[in-house]
């Protein structure tokens, strides 16, 4: 069992970034992410997306680096690879479950609960948001392009907090994509 890493060559938010995978487990990628301080929202489905800055922890945990056509190619052999065509219904099938969970009417978008993964970027369309809390006492980071989508994210946290503790599990945590439809819930 080995966890790989690629060359970081993406770049998003002014920052570098390469792919992290395991041949074998998801269970062996979490934990080798965690020992080199990767956060858990880097997560994304099959791999973390790493910084270019994160080389040397990740090199002290272990991790093996290889090229950008070998990492792909370890990654399908491995059997834990989402083709891109199938990635949109895994994120709909984890929105689904987690709403599940939470109690939620309806389901968002996109939703994770707890601190392991990502939901996709902002798009531009009014009343969008997304919402993210690692620490419950802390104010959720809200990205929204106008005030109903400020209003609808603050809505969905006050719904979410109000399941979870009545779930008997304190404030919620995760990571949520919706657009504004009047209800906050």
């Amino acid at each position: 069992m080995t966890v790989y890493a690629d060359t970081p060559r993406w770049a998003r938010y002014g920052m570098t970034w390469g792919h992290l995978i395991s041949d074998t487990s998801l269970e062996e990628l979490h934990a080798l992410a965690r020992r080199a301080g990767l956060p858990g929202r880097s997560f994304d489905l099959d791999h973390y997306d790493w910084e270019a800055g994160a080389r040397r922890a990740l090199a002290a945990a272990g991790t093996v680096f290889v090229g950008n056509g070998e990492l792909t190619r370890i990654l399908l052999a491995s059997g834990l690879r989402i083709p891109a065509a199938r990635r949109p219904d895994a994120r709909r099938a984890r929105a689904e479950d987690a709403a599940r969970e939470l109690g939620l009417g309806r389901t968002p978008l996109d939703l994770i609960t707890g601190p392991l993964g990502h939901v996709d970027p902002l798009p531009e369309r009014a009343g969008a948001f997304r919402v993210s809390r690692d620490d419950p006492a802390r104010p959720p980071r809200v990205e929204a392009h106008d005030a109903a989508g400020r209003r609808a994210a603050a809505a969905f946290v006050e719904h979410a907090d109000r399941l979870s503790h009545a779930a008997g599990r304190g404030a919620w945590i995760g990571q949520v994509l919706d657009v504004a439809d009047g209800s906050g819930e």
